[in-house]
């Protein structure tokens, strides 16, 4: 390359198909966030174009800068190309050296967001996320640079790939803040979640501060404040923050796990007003089986015990509805208890509430007192069993059930979905059909392949990778382990939420659900 022209070529050619790529990768990378692929499972090579794109970018900018080391017109050196500020060269105007400076900084922006985005899965999700909407700024911090410093601003070719680049940037940016945002809203839970929180949030007249810890898993100690017996074997526990404050925000169907000191994990629903953020109130049946966690609780648990919690987690959360028919077995008053006092006030709503006995059954006079025209107390001993056919038949009102696995059952056969409403805290016993077999699990932000033998669980196998998965039932009921299904069918086992709601958002519970497909992709 002995003619010194090929050098300012070189650098000018690189320089503008860097740019190219990059708005490429962008709107690549917003199509894939907006799940416009979602009909083709997200598979992963999408990503992985997204991945590539972004390599070839910094690649042809890498370039960029080394040609312009060796032209030998502006003289300059890597330390120009390092340090903001320092690149200029004979006839550069002020304005021109300001549009330099600025394409360092932009190398260097754009280098931390790809390395960042090489080791993601090693950073807290929040972080990567922040970093990784640099890429916008970056973007017309190129095209600054560009116009301000190119020597081609004014032809014909340039002005075409300037368009041609800057719309599909706007394009990104109309995606992410309007497509995106109309998908989103597809997806029935999320969305669910978000229009149950702002109704009440608006009949209530009162702003809610959604915390950084809303769905944590982080464990921490709490106080037991009080420790009441309010029925047969019913126990009400209040647990408060060490030392005061608030605790994190919840909803209405959260729940809490308790870690006891024998290292058993137990999850149990908050039953107090979500406004209240002074403490958690959780309610704790004893079951009286040999060693039961229950009658340890029962036992053990007192004003002034320091005990350690998790949470709080919602998988039955309520949706917005012109009429709420909830309906308790038991102990399944918990999360039910909780969902009334979200209600909107404008709302119809009516309890169904079974029991054996009133002496066994919580809350039950708090709340026929309080809901004297919307509660029906129905005692068995007393009048048999209910039926709630001819009830769940004629109702166009959605139905929140918890309660025996029975009941729940009964609701889902006769209501059916999307009107049916259960939470379970019992797993219900599913095979795979045909059995289970082998298979192996991708680790889509390593590419690493992990073998999952037939007779182990996914979170056994990624244990033994040394991949760490946040666990805590293994019974597949909690969701504690949720991780985000990328490429291949998952075979559901668990009883977290319905089937279809897990295919919708795309996530699996490792401890004990396999895969229908020799090859699993997660997001780990």
């Amino acid at each position: 390359m002995s003619d010194p022209h090929v050098w300012w070529y070189l650098s000018r050619i690189s320089a503008m198909v860097a740019w190219g790529l990059m708005s490429f990768s962008m709107v690549w990378g917003v199509l894939l966030a907006s799940r416009v692929f979602r009909g083709l499972d997200n598979p992963s090579w999408l990503k992985d174009l997204h991945k590539y794109l972004s390599t070839l970018t910094v690649l042809m900018a890498s370039i960029h800068t080394t040609a312009l080391t060796l032209d030998p017109y502006v003289h300059f050196t890597a330390l120009d190309l390092l340090v903001p500020g320092r690149a200029t060269y004979d006839g550069a105007t002020p304005v021109i050296e300001l549009s330099l400076a600025i394409g360092v900084i932009t190398f260097w922006a754009m280098s931390i967001v790809y390395v960042t985005s090489l080791v993601m899965d090693k950073l807290p999700r929040w972080l990567w996320k922040s970093i990784h909407y640099l890429a916008y700024a970056i973007f017309f911090a190129v095209g600054v640079h560009a116009a301000f410093s190119g020597t081609d601003v004014g032809t014909w070719w340039y002005a075409a790939v300037s368009i041609t680049v800057i719309t599909l940037g706007m394009l990104a940016l109309v995606i992410r803040l309007t497509v995106v945002a109309l998908m989103g809203r597809r997806n029935e839970h999320d969305a669910a979640i978000k229009a149950a929180k702002a109704a009440r949030d608006k009949e209530r007249n009162e702003k809610v501060l959604v915390t950084a810890d809303e769905d944590s898993r982080d464990k921490r100690t709490m106080v037991v404040h009080s420790a009441t017996v309010i029925a047969n074997d019913v126990l009400a526990i209040r647990l408060i923050p060490v030392g005061g404050g608030r605790v994190a925000w919840w909803d209405a169907g959260s729940h809490i796990t308790l870690h006891l000191p024998d290292g058993r994990e137990r999850q149990y629903s908050l039953c107090g007003d979500p406004t209240d953020r002074s403490g958690y109130d959780i309610a704790v049946l004893d079951t009286h089986g040999d060693g039961a966690a229950s009658s340890w609780i029962h036992a053990n648990v007192k004003a002034g015990m320091v005990i350690t919690v998790s949470g709080p987690r919602n998988h039955f959360p309520m949706v917005p509805s012109r009429e709420y028919l909830f309906i308790a077995g038991g102990i399944g008053i918990t999360p039910i208890r909780a969902m009334i006092e979200s209600v909107p006030a404008t709302r119809k709503w009516s309890l169904i509430y079974l029991g054996k006995n009133k002496a066994g059954m919580g809350f039950v006079s708090e709340l026929a007192r309080q809901y004297p025209k919307r509660v029906t107390i129905h005692e068995s001993e007393v009048s048999g069993r209910l039926d709630l056919n001819p009830i769940l038949t004629s109702t166009t009102a959605d139905v929140f059930c918890c309660g025996p696995e029975s009941l729940m059952d009964e609701i889902e056969k006769t209501v059916g979905s999307p009107n049916a409403h259960v939470e379970r805290f019992s797993p219900v016993a599913r095979e795979i059909a045909g059995g289970a077999k082998p298979f192996v699990v991708r680790l889509a932000s390593t590419g690493s392949q992990i073998p999952v033998a037939a007779n182990e669980t996914v979170i056994d196998a990624l244990s033994k990778a040394g991949v760490r998965v946040d666990s805590s039932c293994g019974r597949g009921v909690c969701g504690t382990c949720e991780m985000r299904v990328i490429d291949g069918k998952p075979a559901h086992l668990d009883s977290v939420m319905p089937d279809d709601v897990k295919d919708q958002m795309q996530v699996f519970y490792p401890c004990v659900s396999r895969s229908a497909t020799p090859e699993l992709t997660l997001d780990a």
